[in-house]
């Protein structure tokens, strides 16, 4: 008989449960299934996300798909797991992220295609992002002549969709068929770049500072 998988799930017995061969490793992934249905059902009932706004109509099945998604994504990534905190808490951030980023997803393109935005749209002033905290017009194309022409297209792509576009990171990621951590990694090296460089042409660091209040 499959030996049972522990109340408390504990990291390092459920990671060898799960590496393990045969019934074991079934017995621990049936376990680790039911648990990651109950957490996203508990998320999306807690969200409060309408069930359609993921082409749905109710949650359980929703839960069960994004339970399936998130067992796949453990059994690959089980390498990763240092036993720093519990399992449980390992595995749920993995399938709570993924509903909530293909809450984003889904959400990002129910919105209406808007122009100005395509392209170099980004380019004529938007409303909201950096531009709201420059002090010149000349202090504005001198960014766009920096993001332009310093930034590799990637660090370029993740900037402008970031700040310009307002897009989601995981948007981000499907376009440029990457991952989250690599559109941080694109999008802090690209702030990074564009610091030096404004610096460089002769903007004093509270300008600098300015351009991009967040970073």
């Amino acid at each position: 008989m499959a030996a049972a998988l522990p109340d408390s799930f504990s990291g390092l017995v459920c990671s060898a449960m799960l590496r393990a061969g045969g019934l074991e490793r079934e017995a621990a992934s049936r376990e680790l299934r039911d648990l990651l249905v109950r957490a996203s059902l508990a998320y999306l009932l807690r969200q409060d996300y309408p069930a359609t706004a993921f082409g749905a109509d109710n949650f359980e099945a929703l839960a069960e798909d994004f339970a399936q998604e998130s067992l796949v994504i453990i059994l690959r990534e089980l390498d990763s797991f240092r036993g720093e905190s519990r399992f449980t808490t390992w595995a749920y951030r993995i399938v709570i992220n993924l509903v909530a980023d293909e809450y984003r997803r889904r959400a990002w393109r129910r919105q209406p295609f808007d122009e100005n935005v395509s392209g170099n749209g980004w380019q004529n002033a938007p409303q909201q992002g950096p531009e709201s905290h420059v002090q010149s017009r000349e202090v504005w194309q001198l960014v766009i002549r920096v993001i332009d022409q310093d930034l590799t297209p990637r660090q370029r792509h993740a900037l402008v969709g970031r700040y310009f576009e307002e897009k989601p990171l995981i948007v981000i990621a499907d376009e440029l068929g990457t991952d989250k951590d690599n559109v941080y990694k694109l999008i802090h090296d690209a702030r990074k770049q564009l610091k030096h460089a404004l610096l460089e042409i002769g903007l004093t660091q509270a300008e600098v500072l300015a351009t991009f209040a967040q970073g």
